[in-house]
């Protein structure tokens, strides 16, 4: 129950970040960009919260959590392997091997060899995927929407 009530007090915060933001003047670019920055990692830690509560293979959005893992990755300057993706997903790795295929295939990641390691692969957000992401917190932030 613990969990439930850190869950909806991370979603409570973020509408009333929200709310701040857009019920005064409009927002300037920087505090558009730090909403929109809130609104993922709010969105992240709610639904690590929830993980705990039920497990994420019942919940079936791997490779949603994943996009947002790596929309947050990209925003902070972060390079993520696939080791550290797939754990991100809450799935078992061959799942979210697959989810990291099918992301790649329909243009919203990119999986490149690390340079340093090639026994490594990097994942990041293509252009299109960070669009499609910033465009859904971009409209929670606008449309003060508070859902994970």
């Amino acid at each position: 129950m613990m969990h439930v009530e850190h869950d909806a007090s991370l979603i409570k915060d973020l509408c009333g970040v929200i709310e701040r933001y857009s019920t005064r003047r409009p927002m300037t670019e920087l505090e558009n960009e730090r909403a929109i920055d809130l609104a993922a990692e709010r969105v992240w830690e709610a639904r690590r919260a929830r993980a705990q509560v039920i497990a994420p293979h019942l919940l079936g959005e791997p490779g949603w959590d994943m996009m947002i893992d790596l929309f947050i990755a990209e925003r902070q300057g972060r390079v993520s392997l696939v080791k550290s993706v797939c754990l991100a997903s809450g799935v078992p790795y061959t799942t979210a091997w697959r989810w990291l295929r099918v992301l790649e295939r329909e243009g919203l990641v990119r999986l490149t060899s690390d340079s340093k390691d090639l026994r490594r692969v990097v994942v990041r957000i293509s252009e299109s995927g960070y669009a499609k992401m910033f465009d859904y917190f971009q409209m929670m932030v606008r449309d003060n929407r508070c859902a994970a």
